[in-house]
This record gives C-alpha cells, sequence and structure tokens, in this order.
C-alpha cells in the first residue's frame, strides 16, 4: 500500500526572525480502504470505541483516508494504536498543523488556512488531495506554493485485511517529504504590537506603519482582529461561523479593505496643487476665516467655530483651517485638484502582495458628480478638505504621506522580498514639498498645532491630523506622520471609527508605533556595537 507523507509547510517570519505561523504535531486517524463492507465496519468499531464521530466521504484515487484530524492525545490516539489497530485497517499518523502563535495580533496579514474539499492542481504542478489544508487568506494564500513543500512518499505491505505486516517493504522508492520554504516579512513585531496595542479596545480602526524609504511594511493592524487558529482546529466550527456573523466585522482587512473619507490629512494634495499652480505661496492669504463660509446656497464650515483669521498656507495647514482651503479650492478647480490627488496615488491599488485584493479608492472627478447628481463648485469645497465621496485606504495613506516625507518618491508597499523601485512623481519639486514639509512640521511642533500629541522627545516629526464625517454618529479619527522630519524613515497613517478628533485620539496611537520603531533600531544599535556588526537597514 502506498502512503502519502505529508510535507511540513514553512515558517513565516517577521524580519528579526520572530516566528508568526509554524507548524505543531497533530494526531489523525487514518484508515485503509477495502470494500463498503469493510470500511462501515472498521468506522462502527472506531465510533463504539472512542465515542468518536466519523463520517466517510465518497471513495477518491486515494486507498488511505483521513477519518479525523487532530485527535485527543493520549486517550483516543491509545484506543486506536492499542486496540483497534491489529484488528481494523486503521492507524494513527502524525501530521503537521498550522498554529499562529501571535493570534490575533497579526492574523489580517498572515491570513489563515482552511480544507480543501476539492482534488485540485497547484500551478506548480503539487497535486493536492480533498482534506488538504491550503491558504485561504492573506500570506498563507499568495504564498501558499512556496509555504507548502513537496510531499513525500512511503509503503507499506498489508495482509489480506489491510493490517500493516511489514513497515519498510521497498525503502529503495520511499521519497521523504521536502518541508516548504520559510517567509521571511518585512514586519517588525515589536512595532506591530505596539500598533495593535495602542488602538482602542471598543473602537474599529487600523494602523498603517511604512518604511518611508522603500515601502517595506514594518506594521499593518486591522482592529477588531481575529484568531486564525479557529480556522485550522478541527473542532471551532461554532467559533468560525460567529466570526463570519460578527456585525463588527472582525474578519474585514480595514488596512486594505476599508474605504474611508480622509478629512484634513488630504489637505497637502490642495496644497501642492496650489502652490504647483501659483495659486498661494509661504505668504499669500485669503479673506479671513470667520468659521464659516458661505458659497451659493451652501454654508462650509471650519472645525473652528469662532474663526481662526488671516492665515498663509503654514497657518493654515498647522491649524487646519477648513475655510482657507476653501478659497484656495475655488480658484484651483477639479482637474488641477484631481491630477495630483491621481500623481500620489489615491484612485488606484498600491500593488501590495496580500489578498483579498485591496480597495481602489475613490478620487472623484468632474466626470463622477456629472454621472451621479451634477457638478457644482461645493463638490471642490468637500473633496479638498477630504469629504465627499473621497474614499482611500489606510495603505493608501501611508503611502501618500511617505511620499510627502521621502523627497516625492511613490514607494510600492511590500511584505517580502526585494523592494521594488520607487517611481518620482513627476511635477512635484522640492521646493514645494519643502514648504509642504514645514506646513506638516508645524502641525506637531508648532504652537497652534493639532498633532501636538503626536510628539517624541527628541525626535523631530511631521504630521497631520483629520476629523472626518462618514457613516457613523461620531466623526472618523485620522493621523498621518513621517520621523525623522530630515531624513524619513518611517511613515504611518492611523484612522479610529468613531474616534472623534484626529489629533487628540488618532495622534497618540501614531506617536507609539513611531515610538516603538525608534526603541527597536536603538536597541538594534547596541546589540550592533556589542558584537562589532554592522547597523541593519530598515
Amino acid at each position: 500500500a502506498r502512503r502519502r507523507l505529508k510535507a511540513p509547510r514553512g515558517l513565516i517570519l517577521d524580519r528579526d526572525g520572530e516566528v508568526l505561523a509554524r507548524n505543531r504535531a497533530a494526531f489523525s486517524i487514518h484508515l485503509t480502504r477495502g470494500s463498503s463492507a469493510s470500511d462501515a465496519a472498521a468506522i462502527a468499531a472506531l465510533e463504539a470505541a472512542t465515542g468518536v464521530s466519523v463520517h466517510l466521504g465518497k471513495r477518491g484515487r486515494e486507498r488511505t483516508v483521513r477519518l479525523k484530524r487532530d485527535v485527543d492525545f493520549p486517550h483516543t490516539v491509545a484506543i486506536v494504536e492499542e486496540r483497534l489497530r491489529d484488528e481494523w485497517p486503521l492507524r494513527i499518523e502524525i501530521e503537521p498543523q498550522r498554529l499562529y502563535p501571535e493570534g490575533d495580533i497579526v492574523a489580517h496579514l498572515i491570513g489563515y488556512m482552511g480544507e480543501k474539499q476539492d482534488d485540485l492542481i497547484s500551478p506548480v504542478g503539487h497535486p493536492y488531495v480533498a482534506g488538504d489544508y491550503v491558504g485561504q487568506t492573506g500570506l498563507e494564500r499568495v504564498y501558499e506554493d512556496n509555504l507548502r513543500g513537496w510531499d513525500g512518499v512511503n509503503y507499506v505491505e498489508v495482509d489480506v485485511r489491510e493490517r500493516v505486516i511489514n513497515e519498510h517493504p521497498f525503502p529503495a522508492r520511499e521519497r521523504p517529504p521536502r518541508p516548504g520554504r520559510d517567509l521571511r516579512l518585512t514586519i517588525d513585531l515589536d512595532i506591530q504590537r505596539a500598533a495593535s496595542s495602542a488602538l482602542p479596545d471598543s473602537l474599529a480602526g487600523s494602523v498603517v506603519a511604512l518604511d518611508a524609504r522603500n515601502g517595506a511594511v514594518l506594521a499593518l493592524v486591522s482592529h477588531p482582529s481575529f484568531d486564525p487558529n479557529v480556522f485550522v482546529s478541527y473542532g471551532s466550527q461554532a467559533e468560525r461561523r460567529q466570526l463570519i456573523k460578527d456585525p463588527a466585522k472582525p474578519m474585514l482587512n480595514r488596512a486594505i479593505q476599508g474605504g474611508y473619507p480622509p478629512g484634513s490629512t488630504l489637505k497637502m494634495i490642495g496644497a501642492v496643487a496650489a502652490l504647483e499652480n501659483g495659486i498661494t505661496d509661504t505668504l499669500t492669504t485669503f479673506p479671513a476665516c470667520a468659521g464659516s463660509l458661505q458659497v451659493g446656497d451652501v454654508v462650509f464650515r471650519c472645525f473652528n467655530r469662532e474663526g481662526h483669521g488671516e492665515l498663509n498656507l503654514l497657518e493654515a495647514v498647522e491649524m487646519s483651517c477648513n475655510i482657507y482651503f476653501n478659497h484656495l479650492a475655488q480658484i484651483l478647480g477639479i482637474e488641477a485638484w484631481h491630477d495630483y490627488g491621481s500623481r500620489f496615488g489615491f484612485g488606484a491599488p498600491t500593488g501590495i502582495d496580500l489578498d483579498p485584493s485591496e480597495l481602489t479608492g475613490i478620487l472623484p472627478d468632474r466626470q463622477y458628480h456629472q454621472e451621479r447628481e451634477g457638478w457644482v463648485t461645493g463638490h471642490l469645497m468637500n473633496l479638498v478638505i477630504g469629504q465627499g465621496f473621497m474614499l482611500v485606504t489606510p495603505l493608501q495613506m501611508a503611502r501618500y504621506v511617505a511620499a510627502l516625507g521621502n523627497g516625492g518618491y511613490l514607494v510600492t508597499p511590500h511584505l517580502h522580498g526585494e523592494a521594488p523601485d520607487p517611481v518620482r512623481i513627476e511635477g512635484v519639486p522640492d521646493a514645494t514639498l519643502d514648504i509642504v514639509r514645514r506646513a506638516m512640521y508645524r502641525v506637531v511642533h508648532g504652537e497652534h498645532g493639532t498633532g501636538r500629541r503626536a510628539r517624541i522627545a527628541g525626535i523631530k516629526l511631521a504630521g497631520k491630523s483629520g476629523t472626518a464625517q462618514g457613516p457613523r454618529a461620531d466623526d472618523d479619527a485620522w493621523f498621518v506622520a513621517f520621523a525623522p522630519y530630515e531624513e524619513p524613515e518611517i511613515a504611518v497613517a492611523v484612522v479610529i471609527e468613531g474616534g472623534g478628533g484626529g489629533g487628540a485620539n488618532a495622534a497618540p496611537v501614531a506617536r507609539a508605533v513611531m515610538e516603538a520603531y525608534f526603541e527597536d533600531q536603538a536597541r538594534h544599535r547596541a546589540m550592533a556595537a556589542d558584537t562589532g556588526g554592522g547597523h541593519r537597514g530598515s
């Protein structure tokens, strides 16, 4: 009789070698099939002796079938091995089963595995067998062919009752299993944990942290989350059903599939477009902000109902004045605004290697509105402050703020392998970016900055808060940032659904993530100094 030897799946590791997905030994009951009558008799004996309920599926090509996986040790294992095996064609096999030691902290990144019901051939020619566990989402699915390895085979000699009488009759024909390849990620588990811990337990949200220089994903968190171990535990069907039906949507990867109005964090698009079109500079002011602005029959309001007075661009970003940007938008026009929004990657996928595929978001143009409710200038008044029909993902926002910080290069977020080359954004010179960066610096370090709660002692950083009206009763809280200010290494985007003020509630989350990054860098520098080695890159 021919037996398949299941290959251990490759490990998934963070960038420092911390294990995010590994394998554990699980005990399964297997049956060597004979006639329908003998199969039924063996199953009846098993059920009577162990209390384990077994369903035998349709006969396939495999002579040996798995009746039950992950049975308890030592009770059920001992009964099969000591009481049943000599009389019935039953045996216990040890198989590798996936284990996620970090549980919900990395669930949306790693994904989960599930049982494959049908026979199929993978793209690289590995045959699957019904009942095999395969990657269903996340990196487990994206890198399935790399992780799963090659199954081995051996042969056993059996008697007429299908009982094993010789374990290795043909040693020359045996082939040991080849383990899958390990997958080392760009993720830093320390930063991932910090991001997960910093988000409030009671509200949904997301955090994305990128290496601002090359797009390596340092952390990607979606809350609420789930324990991926329930999908590989054969006895957790009820928990799986509960997760899928949960109205809080813990299975949704908000970092790449959550579409949100970005609020004032988008104002830098209007600033860049206005600077490049000669509409404003660091000295230009518009009519003083009195807390509101009437355009036709519509009144647009600033979050400061008292008004900010007369401001220049740097002050308007620092204090997040809506009215300044409303005036700016009337001169700028939708075409120029949309053009620069597109250049910074909005309305398009980032290209990250994750599953399910990411949301593209919505970057509305004139035609978008004409096809729905008609175009009025008021649409742009909302869009320029990140409202209206504009939708972004946290990942898009992290890439956008990385580009503002790194000198105008659009990076490709990635989780494994070599970094794709960043692409220089056309038509955004260093002088323009320098002005916008200075404004973002004032958001955090200025006397009236809305992002003062993101400050980190001894580190200069730049950021922007946002408080966005969405479908929830309370506003969504946003904060985006890059640091250090002079030569950015990390870019962060935080959104908290119904979190209220971005400067008050999202900025501290971004600070916690950046603090974890700089503590991690300092620790590695100290380790390198102790060992005489070089300092690793990020």
